[in-house]
């Protein structure tokens, strides 16, 4: 049987991913951090976690979202898949397998378009289950490798919605497969920022800057790992701000005293750095429906780091 986590049920699954997502967090502050996720008003109706039972027994269970996207200059409803897990004492018995197969066979019958999950165990188990690896790489960028001059706004508590815009104007011509910048992942991944920073006992993270100016506007939002400046996402309304965005990020960095950018090349951000592929993190995109459009096996995305959820 397939079916949400009871209270004492996501204590369980928190617990068993923590040795492999927790983020160097002990358990129990892990555990305090995703309950206060799950229970947050940004999660609303549009994050869940549900496993597959026999009886009382949690055989597997995952994370599960409810995300908007577009391929091909059309709209998708994307059903979208994060951290499957079983117990290790019952594992390489089929658990997740046919718990997969049942959450897609649910969501396929509500009129859901597609399926995508980022793959930290290669793409082959996957791939039997319909979904197929599209083009998966990352770049780094030295701070001697941005340009100088440039400065920016920090975003502030009540900015999630200027970023938003700034992302979905930058890509509004692009048909490759994307999320949507509806505001939602974006707030969303800001909680799990903040959620996250008091967790480890640290004040409002820095988490973005904004440039506005009379021909248009630039932005991007960020995350300060143990090495680097992630570029969860960054766009810009018009070309003659990327030199100017790619300059305040340099700013940041040396600000923040981290030596690096890191991002995934989508959207705006590709062909900036040289990329290589990733090793963990593999994006897989699976069809719902016979007719719908959606990229090949090795075909680029438009997918950025915040859509790492």
């Amino acid at each position: 049987m397939l079916r949400d986590l009871t209270d004492r049920e996501r204590e369980e699954y928190f617990r068993g991913v923590q040795p492999i997502w927790g983020g160097g967090l002990n358990p129990d502050r892990f555990v305090a951090f995703q309950r206060r996720l799950a229970d947050s008003r940004e999660a609303g109706d549009r994050y869940h976690l549900f496993g597959l039972f026999e009886g009382d027994r949690l055989l597997s269970a995952m994370k599960a979202y409810d995300l908007g996207g577009t391929c091909a200059g059309r709209p998708l409803r994307i059903f979208g898949i994060g951290a499957v897990y079983t117990p290790p004492a019952l594992r390489r018995r089929g658990h997740a397998r046919r718990m997969l197969e049942l959450a897609l066979a649910d969501h396929r019958a509500r009129g859901y378009d597609a399926a995508i999950l980022f793959s930290d165990i290669g793409g082959a188990y996957y791939e039997r289950l319909g979904f197929r690896a599209l083009q998966s790489e990352e770049c780094t960028a030295e701070v001697d490798e941005l340009p100088r001059g440039g400065t920016a706004s920090p975003a502030r508590p009540g900015d999630e919605e200027l970023l938003a815009r700034v992302f979905a104007g930058a890509r509004a011509a692009d048909r490759e497969l994307a999320l949507a910048r509806d505001g939602w992942v974006l707030s969303f991944q800001l909680r799990r920022l903040r959620e996250l920073a008091k967790a480890r006992g640290m004040v409002e993270p820095e988490w973005g800057i904004h440039i506005e100016q009379p021909g248009g506007e630039a932005a991007a939002m960020l995350r300060l790992s143990r090495e680097a400046v992630d570029v969860l996402d960054a766009g810009w309304t018009d070309d003659s701000l990327r030199d100017q965005l790619l300059a305040a990020l340099r700013d940041f960095l040396l600000r923040s005293g981290r030596g690096r950018l890191r991002l995934w090349p989508a959207q705006q951000l590709r062909g900036l750095f040289r990329s290589r592929p990733r090793a963990t993190a593999i994006a897989m995109v699976a069809p719902l429906r016979p007719d719908v459009d959606l990229p090949g096996t090795g075909v680029p995305a438009g997918l950025a780091l915040l859509d790492h959820i």
